[in-house]
């Protein structure tokens, strides 16, 4: 997995900027992990992860086990955040069904595939 992350504070939320490519479930659990160690450093509760820069796996199984691990792995603080993801085109549908996923076990986490669409959204929950 090679995999960069940067982040920046913005606005009113946390703007994280990652490149690289996953090509398995625990490369995109290792993802989340780190996304989710960014935003408690930053203690941000606001985030747009752009991950338009990232190549993922595109059949869907994978993806249930990565919002799974959300749910047995991580703090209870994680269904307090609000974020928009931002993927390239070709990985939509994909995104759709983890945010999905994500929305029935109460978390918020939004699927874009415009980066200005995602901080329009989150500029509206204001």
């Amino acid at each position: 997995m090679q995999l960069t992350i940067t982040s920046h504070n913005k606005d009113g939320y946390l703007l994280i900027e990652s490149k690289g490519t996953l090509q398995t479930k625990e490369e995109l659990i290792k993802h989340s992990q780190l996304m989710f160690d960014e935003i408690m450093k930053q203690g941000a509760k606001r985030i747009i992860v752009d991950d338009t820069g990232t190549d993922f796996p595109l059949e869907l199984f994978p993806y249930f086990g990565l919002v799974q691990d959300y749910a047995v792995s991580y703090p209870p603080e994680i269904r307090s955040l609000l974020i928009g993801i931002v993927v390239a085109q070709e990985y939509k549908e994909v995104a759709e069904s983890w945010e999905s996923l994500c929305l029935t076990r109460g978390l918020q986490f939004y699927a874009f595939t415009s980066l200005e669409e995602a901080t329009g959204w989150l500029h509206e929950t204001m």
